[in-house]
């Protein structure tokens, strides 16, 4: 990763990374994502680490109302390199946290979670406008850490299936509020109408319009912590958009700030 791409995620606060799991790498993947899917296959409830697709309102949603969600039809899952340990040697492999975050970070990258984000045909899910900081628990110490991420294709991410998309410089501007409802935890009862946590579209910086990212199988993006982005349904008939990601925790780095952002709603 060159000066160009550090510079761009500095700048934009997030960047492309083409093939950076191509060949091999992405074979073993996939055969870690299918692993995964064996293990989600009898499921018919979502939990903390697997959640499952819903049709209508989402697989998070779903599972915060209490719907009925699809058996084995997995939306995301978490902690992904401790249920299938491949993961983290592929991670480790392609040394993403000592090469291309610690280029961008100015330090490398110390793995604190794993992704898998499933957005099947037909049925997948949008994920709403977010800030990935804003969820950062208490113990991680976000005044003093920041987060990078490296968001790997393992089929084609279009515009039609729901690549991820981007409002670039957003992760200048300080944390963005926040609303819905927080994830129930173990035990309480299904919340009546639960909305995922997401930045209303009136908080969003003006003058900026979205970036989508598409992206070739085996590419990835890496993006800031801070940035704001999402990603749109996936409304194809027959073609999933699967994908992995890794996050590190790094220095907070210096163009980022945790204060409120300014909000200048119309």
């Amino acid at each position: 990763m060159g000066d160009t791409h550090d510079r761009e995620l500095r700048e934009n606060g997030f960047v492309r990374l083409p093939g950076v799991a191509a060949g091999d790498a992405l074979a073993r993947l996939r055969g870690a994502v299918a692993r995964l899917e064996e293990i989600a296959r009898d499921r018919t409830v979502s939990s903390d680490d697997f959640v499952l697709e819903a049709p209508g309102i989402g697989g998070w949603a779903a599972w915060q109302q209490g719907a009925r969600a699809l058996t084995g039809v997995l939306r995301s899952a978490d902690r992904i390199h401790e249920h299938v340990p491949e993961f983290d040697s592929v991670q480790r492999a392609l040394d993403l946290g000592g090469g291309p975050v610690a280029g961008a970070a100015a330090s490398p990258g110390t793995l604190v979670n794993a992704f898998l984000w499933a957005k099947p045909p037909v049925v997948g899910s949008a994920k709403p406008w977010h800030q990935d900081i804003a969820f950062a628990p208490a113990s991680f110490g976000a005044e003093e850490h920041g987060i990078v991420t490296i968001w790997i294709a393992l089929e084609p991410a279009t515009r039609d299936n729901g690549c991820l998309e981007f409002i670039p410089g957003s992760h200048l501007l300080g944390l963005f509020p926040h609303s819905g409802d927080r994830e129930r935890l173990p035990g309480e009862p299904p919340l009546t109408g639960a909305v995922e946590p997401h930045v209303a579209d009136r908080d969003l910086p003006r003058g900026t319009g979205p970036v989508a990212v598409p992206l070739e199988p085996g590419s990835a993006v890496m993006f800031d912590g801070m940035v704001l982005h999402r990603s749109a349904p996936n409304t194809t008939a027959a073609q999933p958009r699967t994908a992995v990601s890794f996050v590190y925790r790094v220095p907070r780095p210096a163009w980022t700030r945790m204060e409120p952002a300014a909000v200048a709603r119309l």
